[in-house]
């Protein structure tokens, strides 16, 4: 199975993404991570995404075919992206969307650092936009990671992938 977490940036997903890969013992492929094996001095566009998404997939689509499974998080804010994932896992996903409003993205980029290398990309001003217009599919989980404090957020998921 995959378990994929989507949201716009700064939503928590990369964090708890990494919390459940961790706790489950699965594979964690990140499409920033992804970009940076494959593109180390990329300047993160829409190109630049697209190849890690078709890297990230490939390797979720082997992880698949040989009876195992990952944890995937990427914006998928595209709806290209969302088909692909949808031919390579079917059934065999679990969605879970990361919700923010834009001023907490803002606060949480600001806390980062304004200019991170991985993502040079991400203005305060982008941030805020793209968390304000990020089209939610409402399918899955929906989780307000700004409402509930991580260790709630995990227990939602755990109690989400377990059927509850």
């Amino acid at each position: 199975m995959l378990i994929v977490f989507t949201g716009p940036p700064c939503s928590g997903k990369t964090t708890l993404a990494a919390e459940v890969a961790r706790l489950r013992g699965l594979p964690h492929l990140s499409m920033d991570a992804t970009r940076q094996r494959l593109l180390p001095d990329a300047a993160h566009t829409r190109a630049d995404r697209q190849v890690a998404y078709r890297g990230m997939h490939f390797a979720a689509e082997l992880l698949l075919a040989a009876g195992a499974g990952a944890v995937l998080d990427a914006p998928y804010d595209h709806p290209e992206d969302r088909a692909e994932l949808t031919r390579i896992a079917g059934t065999q996903s679990k969605l879970i969307e990361c919700h923010v409003s834009p001023d907490v993205a803002a606060a949480r980029l600001r806390q980062r650092g304004l200019n991170d290398p991985a993502r040079p990309d991400l203005t305060e001003e982008r941030v805020r936009r793209l968390a304000r217009d990020y089209p939610y599919s409402g399918a899955g989980l929906s989780l307000d990671t700004a409402a509930a404090a991580p260790e709630a957020c995990l227990a939602r998921i755990d109690d989400y992938l377990r059927g509850g």
